[in-house]
């Protein structure tokens, strides 16, 4: 087992081992896909990205669908965050979120080549302004901190994700009609 000077140190190398681990399966997960499937992953990413990209989406329907999907993931963040396996929570979580960016990454650039790379940023721009630093938060900044919710930091996460939530569906679909 690894000895790290202080707290700090040791929550980082373990939020960037189990990241870049989830990236590394999830590139070799799509790498080691048959044709078939590649073909199902390339369908899904092009219907998964056309539907946002109808310029007739209603975008009040968009946020119906978006904002409580982003709610019940900030509340679920928040519970794992306040149990006693909290570090193997958010390690879980980090290790998710390389897979799953790693899996999207794959597809898109299967799909487009290097393009795909500016596409992804698109899928994800503006809304990451607001869900980066929660995800900062909930897992290092709080843990490292010792810190516990309080109504204000609740409350405040709540609203990065609402504000999130409004830009994924009133501005992303914007950004996204220009590809």
């Amino acid at each position: 087992m690894i000895l790290f000077k202080n707290k700090e140190d040791s929550l980082k190398v373990w939020l960037s081992l189990f990241l870049v681990v989830g990236s590394v399966v999830g590139t070799l997960f799509c790498n080691r896909m048959t044709g078939e499937m590649k073909q199902e992953l390339l369908i899904f990413g092009q219907s998964s990205v056309t539907k946002t990209m109808l310029a007739g989406v209603d975008r009040y329907e968009l946020l119906l669908q978006i904002l409580p999907r982003r709610v019940w993931v900030l509340i679920l963040m928040m519970l794992a965050a306040a149990t006693p396996l909290a570090q193997w929570c958010m390690r879980f979580v980090s290790g998710y979120i390389g897979f799953s960016n790693a899996v999207l990454i794959c597809a898109l650039t299967m799909e487009s080549g290097v393009r795909g790379l500016l596409r992804y940023f698109l899928l994800v721009f503006p809304q990451c302004i607001c869900y980066i630093p929660v995800g900062y938060l909930l897992l290092w900044w709080m843990p490292v901190k010792e810190k516990r919710f309080t109504l204000f930091s609740v409350l405040f996460l709540f609203g990065l994700v609402c504000v999130g939530s409004l830009l994924e569906s009133f501005i992303n679909p914007w950004f996204l009609t220009w590809f």
